[in-house]
């Protein structure tokens, strides 16, 4: 997805990959707080911006983890910092900077059509064909993330998405496991304040089953494990 960044950027290595959309990177503190003395180096984690790829323990983590990994591992990227709405700075809640990665790389030649459909060869003498590109895009256009649409992403990418789901790449592939990234964490701390409030072990006096998550009709609840002997169960919502 060839595009050039709406404003400045700054260029940060690629120390260590995440997951689907964040990185370790090493940035001058200047450019987090603004003073310019200030060049002493500050290693942080990059979360992107528009898109939210799947959590590692879902369908689909562990490739997007890779899949971006071949696009910047071990590379340096033009990092485009972006303003959090819900803390009104270029760090969330989690002391992680926010931005899109650019990426831009040499190409010796490229093939391209023009609106009347011909092939077009573009060469260069004495000096390469510079190429940007948009890693959030691509992670998107190849299926491995999801559109952020409630912070105002451009509609390109929207489009991706769709052009994503509708050639069925990456998670799309099956969209019977899929749940939104965002969504699938809120099951699980859903999940963790219940354990937390009960316990593992069921809570009906004398027995000594194990609550465990099972789904009916009205969705996901917890039963006891020695059901039909115990028929303990509540809501899986907290």
């Amino acid at each position: 997805m060839p595009e050039h960044p709406e404003g400045a950027t700054t260029r940060v290595p690629v120390l260590k990959i995440f997951d689907g959309d964040g990185f370790l990177t090493r940035i001058k503190a200047s450019e987090l707080t603004g003073i310019p003395s200030d060049q002493s180096d500050l290693h942080v984690a990059v979360r992107f911006a528009f898109i939210d790829a799947p959590e590692l323990d879902q369908p689909g983590g562990h490739e997007s983890k890779d899949f971006l990994v071949t696009l910047i591992g071990d590379k340096c990227v033009d990092l485009e910092l972006r303003m959090k709405m819900d803390t009104g700075q270029i760090v969330d809640r989690h002391k992680r900077i926010v931005g899109v990665p650019f990426l831009t790389e040499e190409y010796s030649g490229a093939e391209f059509r023009t609106s009347s459909n011909r092939t077009h060869n573009a060469a260069t003498f004495g000096g390469p064909l510079l190429v940007t590109r948009n890693i959030e895009l691509e992670m998107v256009l190849n299926g491995w993330a999801w559109v952020l649409e409630r912070y105002g992403p451009g509609a390109r990418y929207l489009e991706a998405l769709k052009d994503a789901q509708r050639h069925k790449r990456g998670i799309w592939a099956s969209t019977e496991t899929n749940i939104r990234p965002w969504e699938f964490k809120q099951q699980k701390h859903r999940e963790k304040r219940l354990l937390e409030k009960t316990g593992t072990k069921c809570p009906v006096e004398g027995c000594r089953g194990d609550l465990v998550k099972r789904n009916g009709r009205f969705g996901a609840f917890f039963g006891c494990s020695t059901f039909p002997v115990c028929k303990f169960s509540c809501s899986a919502a907290v």
